[in-house]
């Protein structure tokens, strides 16, 4: 198949599996993309000469480079030693300890053959690891540690599968010759990485005081810096995956000099990158499942090693990794606790050793340094053992994949990791996440619906839509107070005595501040004394609406005088001869005198006190709506201007977008059962449908 028509065949096939993933939210996407390129590799004949270098420099570079990048740099400096520890020294124990193993249990394997194998199989795969982490809530520290590990062990691996094959063709192996190696291959790669990324900073700023400013062609040269780095180090005979990671690590240190013209190269650049990064993670998981069957193939129908017997084999060399990998690391935890037995409280526990063998995944990395095994031996004859090698690492791979799979949400009690663009809309107001462990109820989830509406929509908001964001942000306000307080009854009856306390302080406010105004005005004292007589009903009610108090007082009044109320409010509000701006002014001051109190009280709190999140929401939510009543008294024309009825209609459009989106994701992060997520939709199309029913009629 033509190179562009097999490219554009994996796009799409990421595509379609992305799509898929969206439905059967349990299977992990990677495991999709594997499935989609086995199919593709059995039905349409897909066949990729997977080749390391090339596979290297187009997937690998890129993708570390990126992970380097937004890796948190103080993590990866407080994790330095075991990150390098398991990059180095278990890497080399893996290699060591699992050949002779492999050896010992596959007699059809020879020991300086074991050795590649085991050496092949010991990196973990960065791209497969972070698949993993996004299925379930791993310890924040063991998913730095094996994200920090997985960055670095692909050039130890590389080494020691280079001189462990070299072993077994030449028959000969050079201790000295292979640390010399490593060593050089290791720092001249730092060298170059950091050089290189220093070189082309410099050569970004210097345009940019030039005046090239040119969007494109600094996103452009960004894109190219792994590549460029990567080739260059192998140039030199050195690591271009030391050298990338080296790169990405430093790059986020390097900030422009023109902020102010740096700021739209960085988003496109961003945007771009998530784009590559996008179809490269999916790409890397269908080529390995086209890979799969090819390399399969030859060992099944060799009649010398029944079927399954070499299932067995994977079994037992996964069984080999994973012990030494989870043994590995309970020693490794147990030295530092033993070394800093003073600082650390919590002894080592094996469960934590458990999972992080578990994450030990192999992936397209492995595929492709096994595939570059050659087919004939150095005199000639044919690689017999090839095969063999080739699918057992292929089975490996996905060993490791399916059984992290699996019992990685069981040992993590299913705790998945809430993962949405902008997560900081699920934050509370002093940065606690307010997502649990546990499964939402239907409350919990239109809260975080909300939530997530509300900061989209603040993220909208600018000076010329502040009008509009304004009134559907307060309309959302009073949606999540509403499902506030009906979470529980416990939280009900403090979420009400808290309110009401803060609400009668803003009312008494209000009072002073329109007795303030009567002496300084001459307002006609009907309009006084109605008013005043509105802000008592006030105290008694949940809302900052002048039309709301006035509806709940009149009902509590005899018919003649509700009549006659109505009509002098209807007059006064309506009639553009009347008192409608002794109205405004009214409201407006004592709006402001409401919220200065209010601020006041939020000064004025305790952060030790147990409600103290709980006071500063409500005094958010309260102070919001009395600004939102003043900008509604300022703009009240305004509001009744087709151009305001079309911007409500978009912004409000958006929040259901919003909503959709958060919904689509608690169902495929586990957080809601299918059903629940049914049963929101629907409640989501209804207010679409309702609400644009009331717009065209």
């Amino acid at each position: 198949m033509a190179v562009l028509e097999t490219t554009i065949l994996l796009v799409l096939l990421v595509i379609v599996s992305n799509i898929i993933s969206h439905y059967l939210v349990s299977i992990p996407t990677a495991l999709i993309e594997i499935a989609l390129g086995v199919i593709a590799a059995l039905l349409l004949n897909l066949t990729i000469e997977l080749e390391t270098d090339w596979f290297m420099l187009l997937f690998v570079a890129p993708l570390l480079y990126a992970d380097a990048r937004h890796f948190p740099k103080k993590e990866l400096w407080e994790l330095r030693a075991p990150i390098f520890a398991n990059a180095i020294w278990l890497v080399l124990l893996t290699t060591l300890l699992g050949g002779f193993l492999i050896n010992y249990f596959i007699a059809e394997i020879s020991l300086p053959l074991s050795f590649a194998l085991a050496a092949v199989l010991s990196p973990t795969d960065p791209v497969a690891v972070q698949g993993i982490a996004e299925q379930v809530k791993l310890p924040k520290r063991l998913l730095s540690l094996i994200s920090g590990e997985s960055l670095i062990n692909d050039a130890s691996g590389l080494i020691a599968f280079k001189y462990a094959l070299a072993a077994f063709l030449t028959g000969t192996f050079s201790l000295k010759s292979a640390t010399t190696d490593f060593l050089y291959m290791t720092f001249v790669g730092i060298i170059v990485g950091l050089l290189l990324s220093k070189f082309l900073y410099l050569l970004e700023n210097t345009l940019l005081r030039q005046g090239i400013q040119d969007v494109i062609l600094h996103v452009s040269l960004q894109i190219l810096t792994p590549f460029v780095i990567f080739i260059a180090a192998e140039l030199v005979h050195a690591s271009g995956v030391i050298a990338v990671v080296v790169a990405g690590v430093v790059a986020i240190q390097q900030e422009p000099v023109y902020k102010r013209q740096y700021s739209e190269i960085k988003l496109v650049s961003k945007k771009v990158w998530d784009i590559i990064i996008y179809q490269l993670n999916g790409i890397v998981f269908v080529v390995l499942g086209a890979s799969l069957p090819f390399a399969m193939h030859s060992a099944i129908i060799n009649p010398d090693i029944n079927n399954w017997t070499l299932i067995g084999y994977v079994i037992i060399i996964w069984l080999i990794l994973l012990t030494i990998r989870t043994f590995w690391s309970y020693g490794y935890m147990w030295f530092n606790y033993i070394k800093s037995r003073n600082l650390i409280d919590v002894k080592p526990k094996f469960y934590t050793a458990i999972l992080t063998g578990l994450t030990g995944v192999r992936g397209a990395v492995t595929m492709a340094m096994v595939l570059s095994i050659p087919f004939f031996l150095l005199d000639g004859e044919i690689f017999k053992e090839r095969y063999l090698i080739i699918f057992l690492a292929s089975g490996v791979i996905l060993t490791s994949l399916i059984v992290a799979v699996i019992t990685l949400p069981f040992l993590t009690k299913k705790r998945t990791r809430l993962i949405l663009t902008g997560d900081e809309a699920f934050m509370d107001i002093e940065g606690e996440d307010t997502v649990d462990d546990s499964d939402l109820s239907e409350i919990e989830a239109k809260k975080l619906m909300t939530k997530k509406a509300i900061y989209a929509l603040q993220l909208e908001l600018d000076i010329e839509n502040k009008t509009v964001v304004t009134d559907i942000l307060n309309d959302l306000d009073k949606q999540l107070k509403t499902l506030y307080l009906n979470d529980t009854v416990t939280s009900n009856e403090l979420y009400h005595d808290i309110e009401m306390t803060y609400r009668k302080v803003a009312v008494q406010n209000e009072f002073n501040a329109v007795m303030k105004l009567t002496k300084d005005h001459d307002f006609p004292k009907i309009v006084t004394k109605n008013y005043l007589q509105m802000l008592k009903y006030k105290k008694r009610a949940h809302s900052t609406n002048f039309s709301i108090i006035m509806k709940q007082s009149l009902l509590k009044t005899k018919k003649k005088t509700k009549r006659l109320l109505l009509k002098t409010f209807l007059r006064q509000n309506y009639n553009p001869q009347g008192n409608q701006q002794c109205i405004i002014l009214l409201e407006n001051e004592s709006s402001k005198q409401a919220i200065q109190a209010l601020q006041n009280c939020e000064k004025e709190l305790n952060t030790k006190d147990p409600d103290y999140i709980l006071r500063k929401t409500i005094l958010h939510q309260i102070i919001l709506e009395y600004q939102s009543k003043i900008d509604r008294l300022s703009n009240f024309q305004l509001r009744q201007q087709e151009e305001y009825q079309l911007a409500y209609q978009e912004y409000f459009l958006k929040t259901l977008d919003e909503e959709r989106s958060v919904i689509q994701c608690m169902l495929e992060q586990g957080k809601i059962s299918s059903d629940l997520a049914h049963q929101l939709r629907q409640s989501v199309n209804y207010n679409e449908t309702t609400f644009l029913q009331g717009t065209f009629d």
